[in-house]
């Protein structure tokens, strides 16, 4: 049940989602249904010319649906739409107006309205639905005028009253589920747009701020993060830190085991440095192989997370195409300071690395 309410709300916020092909077989087949029960009623009440009519246009739906795989929506939608006029005029024509046949007229404008809107079949989508609309209102505005004139029909046969009771029950009942049933079409194809053109804006988000490799933020990012914790400081006085790693030797490692294998290497740097950050912190791939991380803390806590990191990194095993590779990673350590800009500390942690590096790597060095 659990999952079958899941299912529902997914359909609701246009997570799920049916292409136009099958809506379209949906549509058709509910419209033959329809009609075949129009013929069973027309036959029933003795009015058989409009039976076999009626058992045509369900076998027209038939045919229509045959044009889905080339898709001919334009062709099929006009078609049936045509068609609805045509039959909701046959019946008024003949029987009258008692039996409301002219309401299937309006149901035709929410149908409209959904292809136009939704389906970007027509350039001018707002200027398709008002003239179809205005198509189906003038033919509803000349069924009453005729209705006025032979209210009893062409052939002014005598209508009992429990056939005008079926007739516009079920025509009421056709009209008003078709309209509910477009008008929910088109919110729910609303969504599922919504909800795709969102997912979209992740993905372009993700794309623009991390590192496709790694799968960490890129410098950009971190160069505004950096910005916002630095005008944290300014005015709130929050103190925070920045390290700066770089894995010892890694062109040995490329020139050894391959540069698939010095990726695999970035990657499970990657990993290790996610995994021993806190939710505040940040980090990116800087540069080559080469990370930034910004901790929110003092210079005693920055150092604690970079010889964590160090360790970790020191204990890895990377299995990667055969080969087992150990690495290690040098740190630089600068904790923020009052005037000083981001720019400015960043360069105070790559000195300190660099510093690290000349003195015998794998190592974090804070002064």
């Amino acid at each position: 049940m659990s999952n079958f309410k899941h299912y529902i709300d997914g359909i609701k916020n246009g997570e799920s989602f049916f292409n136009e092909e099958f809506k379209l077989n949906v549509i058709l087949n509910t419209l033959c249904v329809v009609h075949a029960v129009y013929a069973i009623l027309f036959f029933v009440f003795d009015m058989r010319y409009l039976g076999f009519y009626a058992v045509v246009t369900a076998g027209f739906y038939q045919l229509v649906r045959l044009l889905i795989p080339k898709k001919a929506y334009r062709t099929i939608i006009l078609s049936c739409i045509i068609e609805v006029w045509i039959f909701a005029a046959l019946p008024e024509i003949e029987l009258g107006r008692e039996c409301n046949f002219s309401f299937l007229l309006i149901a035709t404008i929410g149908a409209i309205f959904y292809f136009a809107l939704s389906w970007g079949i027509y350039e001018n989508k707002e200027l398709v639905s008002f003239l179809f609309s205005l198509a189906a209102m003038l033919e509803y505005g000349a069924l009453y005028v005729y209705d006025l004139i032979h209210p009893l029909g062409l052939f002014e046969k005598s209508v009992k009253p429990y056939m005008q009771i079926t007739f516009t029950g079920y025509n009421y009942a056709v009209a008003f589920i078709a309209t509910i049933g477009f008008l929910m079409l088109l919110h729910w194809d609303m969504a599922h747009r919504e909800s795709s053109l969102s997912n979209k804006n992740v993905e372009l988000n993700a794309e623009a701020t991390r590192d496709p490799l790694t799968g960490l933020y890129n410098r950009r990012y971190m160069d505004q993060r950096i910005e916002e914790k630095a005008a944290l400081m300014a005015g709130e006085g929050r103190i925070f830190g920045i390290i700066i790693c770089d894995i010892d030797n890694f062109k040995k490692v490329n020139d050894s085991f391959g540069h698939e294998s010095g990726d695999d290497v970035l990657v499970n740097c990657a990993r290790v440095l996610m995994s021993s950050l806190r939710d505040n912190d940040v980090v990116c791939r800087w540069g080559g192989e080469e990370f930034l991380i910004a901790v929110d803390g003092n210079k005693k806590v920055t150092t604690e997370v970079a010889e964590r990191i160090r360790n970790m990194i020191e204990d890895m095993v990377v299995v990667s195409h055969g080969y087992t590779i150990k690495i290690t990673m040098t740190f630089g350590v600068c904790e923020s300071t009052p005037g000083f800009s981001a720019e400015k500390l960043i360069e105070i942690a790559d000195e300190r690395l660099y510093k690290g590096k000349q003195n015998g790597k794998n190592q974090v060095v804070t002064e």
